[in-house]
């Protein structure tokens, strides 16, 4: 440690503290005689929500059929977009809770099932997270009888999603009674022949939609792109996670092209026209020819087209897959310095997520914030050097969190106030390989203690991120963190939260209440809703983790 560093742990706020408490049992003891403290500042998008019955938006056996509010006539006028969906309630959904996870609560077991029923009542909140004017009545599909009761919900709506409602031919006909005024809907999962037969966009029937190039040409007919929709939908729902099946919702709204409403995560440009043409040609005509003479970066292009820009989870699996020069410098061309595409994303305002209030009893500051960052970087444990910060032990966004092995790497530079990031992750390529990639974000503390700015470019791609530190242990046992960012000119914009610990594994069953709360609370984030990181050991080994800069550590905040 230089001399710099050393007279800065004098200055340490915690330095009394580690005089009198100088190991992590000390601090446990503390913490259990005065109860857990709370460092977590709450979100006010999930816990200053109003106090409303959860029947005013679905309809149950105990509902009744005007129950749901947003059906008054006074407030039809300003709710615009109303989707209903037909469920099971008590059916088992395909999300589960991590397969590791420590058994802490009865109802949250390791790789335990989740029911619809709980998985559609946060869809429904993360929708109107994406934009208050979308409403979600949810229906139980458990009997015929409450289906009936849906008839004033689905007079007013907009669209109508069918979720693995099984195959009745009973049920299947009373849904079809109750959408016939309904303009759009999607059928996913189990189903009857006489349901899927009620696929429609705008009231036009999609039962045959069947391609696989979601990427919008010129000149195409509009029953064509209607087909690519439909597939994409099916698509994101067959994949199995949380954030496909919000983005698959939100495709739906967007397609249903309700006046007055934009659908900012969908809203990226995905039809390549004249003016693209030209931009790409004129401008980047070299690199583009460089590009399909690069094996690679052919398998690059043609794996985003299949995607469709707007699906982070395929394109990013892509990018990273076949990771070249030539995609790079091409999407630096294109949407970095020409913005060919015209996109301009903003990232997400909601949840609000606030950064932690305290640390070790003390109020946060901006120099402690990056020590926590910093984590356990250049310390030692069973007599080696760690030469990490962290390690993630599960994410909630399935295009960045999901890689093997993420390694964090935090540290100040040698300029004044300089911070950077460095993580190094594996991943597991289309074309069967596996391989470490890193990246390398430039941090900027911003005005509020616990919260910077990120920004970075990634294979050409310019991104911004606004980071949390929503709270951590006191003996830095586990950190959580919250990011929402965008890629502007690519038109992406995105949310995750990351639980971090020393080695990779779960924190302690004891921390587990406390992580859960922090993760609702205050991200507005179920457990269910976080990916597991394959952190086994040979999974993790032999890493690149030299950083990308000159460290200058800051002292440690690790208690000996």
């Amino acid at each position: 440690m230089s001399s710099s560093c050393a007279s800065s742990s004098a200055l340490s706020p915690f330095s009394s503290l580690k005089k009198k408490k100088t190991n992590r049992e000390s601090v446990a003891s503390r913490r259990s005689s005065r109860g857990v403290r709370s460092s977590l500042d709450p979100s006010p998008s999930v816990v200053g929500l109003p106090n409303e019955d959860d029947s005013m938006m679905m309809i149950s056996p105990a509902s009744s059929p005007t129950s749901p509010r947003m059906m008054k006539e006074e407030d039809t006028e300003e709710r615009r977009v109303v989707v209903v969906v037909f469920t099971n309630f008590n059916e088992n959904s395909y999300l589960k809770y991590p397969k590791s996870l420590p058994r802490y609560s009865e109802d949250k077991k390791p790789a335990g099932e989740v029911s619809w029923k709980e998985v559609w009542e946060h869809m429904r909140l993360r929708l109107k997270w994406s934009n208050e004017t979308f409403e979600t009545v949810l229906v139980d599909c458990a009997d015929a009888e409450t289906v009936s009761k849906a008839k004033e919900a689905c007079s007013k709506a907009t669209a109508f999603i069918a979720c693995e409602v099984g195959e009745s031919e009973s049920i299947a006909e009373k849904i079809r009674e109750l959408t016939v005024t309904v303009p759009t809907g999607v059928v996913c999962g189990k189903s009857s022949a006489t349901l899927r037969d009620l696929q429609k966009l705008q009231f036009m029937p999609m039962r045959d939609a069947g391609h696989n190039d979601f990427f919008e040409l010129p000149f195409e007919t509009r029953r064509e792109k209607d087909k690519k929709k439909f597939l994409q939908m099916k698509t994101l729902f067959d994949r199995k996670n949380h954030l496909d099946l919000l983005f698959m919702s939100l495709v739906l709204i967007d397609a249903c092209e309700v006046p007055g409403i934009v659908v900012p995560e969908v809203a990226i440009n995905q039809e390549i026209n004249i003016g693209n043409v030209w931009c790409i040609a004129s401008n980047c005509g070299s690199k583009l020819l460089d590009c399909y003479k690069n094996p690679q970066c052919r398998k690059s292009l043609d794996c985003v087209d299949a995607c469709g820009m707007n699906d982070q989870v395929c394109t990013y699996t892509c990018i990273r897959s076949y990771q070249n020069r030539e995609f790079e410098y091409l999407a630096r061309c294109m949407l970095h310095s020409h913005n060919c595409l015209g996109n301009d994303a903003k990232r997400p305002e909601f949840p609000i997520v606030k950064p932690m209030k305290t640390f070790r009893g003390e109020a946060l500051t901006h120099e402690v914030a990056e020590q926590i960052m910093q984590g356990h970087l250049g310390t030692e444990r069973d007599g080696k050097k760690i030469e990490y910060s962290w390690l993630a032990v599960a994410g909630q966004n399935p295009a960045y969190d999901h890689f093997p092995a993420q390694y964090q790497i935090w540290y100040a530079g040698k300029a004044r106030n300089s911070f950077w990031y460095n993580p190094v992750f594996k991943v597991n390529t289309l074309d069967g390989k596996s391989v470490w990639r890193r990246s390398d974000y430039r941090c900027k503390r911003e005005d509020t203690p616990g919260t910077f700015t990120f920004t970075f470019m990634d294979n050409g791609v310019t991104s911004k991120e606004y980071w949390r530190i929503v709270d951590a242990a006191d003996d830095l046992s586990w950190a959580l963190y919250y990011y929402a960012g965008a890629a502007k000119s690519a038109g992406q914009m995105y949310v995750g939260a990351v639980l971090a610990s020393p080695d990779g594994l779960w924190p302690p069953t004891r921390e587990m209440e406390r992580v859960e709360k922090a993760l609702w609370e205050g991200c507005g984030c179920k457990m269910w809703e976080m990916m597991e990181v394959d952190n086994r050991p040979d999974v993790i080994a032999n890493a690149p983790l030299q950083p990308l800069h000159d460290v200058v550590l800051k002292p440690s905040l690790i208690l000996p």
